[in-house]
């Protein structure tokens, strides 16, 4: 039905100051990780930057090497088509499935295809709904 994976994130906290989303995103691009997906927000004057990249390793090291904390949350990940509606079925089915999530965060470059990314309380019951 859907494009489907389980995979992981990154979680990394930061201080919450001018400048900071292009020195996470600049010390990703200096190690050569590429950044697939990204959800940023403050909290309780701390950055928090959820990151899917081509290199989660290499990613964590680099980050940690400026003393950002960085935890790892498995998550699943949904391609789905561009279209009306798309997000409103995935939610259903999870819904249905009584998947509670956690977060969600997404994007689309307009070119027929969009990314889901999901936190729930059982990704591995979500993974196996979506299929």
């Amino acid at each position: 039905m859907h494009n489907i994976v389980s995979e992981t994130e990154l979680h990394v906290i930061t201080p919450n100051e001018p400048g900071i989303l292009g020195r996470v995103l600049g010390t990703l691009a200096n190690a050569g990780v590429n950044l697939r997906a990204l959800s940023v927000f403050e909290h309780e004057d701390e950055g928090h930057f959820r990151l899917l990249t081509s290199d989660n390793k290499k990613a964590e090291t680099a980050l940690r090497s400026l003393g950002y904390k960085v935890k790892v949350n498995k998550i699943v990940a949904v391609e789905i088509s561009d279209r009306i509606g798309a997000g409103a079925e995935i939610g259903a089915l999870l819904g249905t499935a009584v998947i509670d999530v956690e977060y969600c965060y997404g994007s689309s470059s307009g070119k027929g295809m969009a990314l889901l990314v999901f936190k729930t309380n059982n990704n591995k019951k979500a993974y196996e709904t979506l299929r």
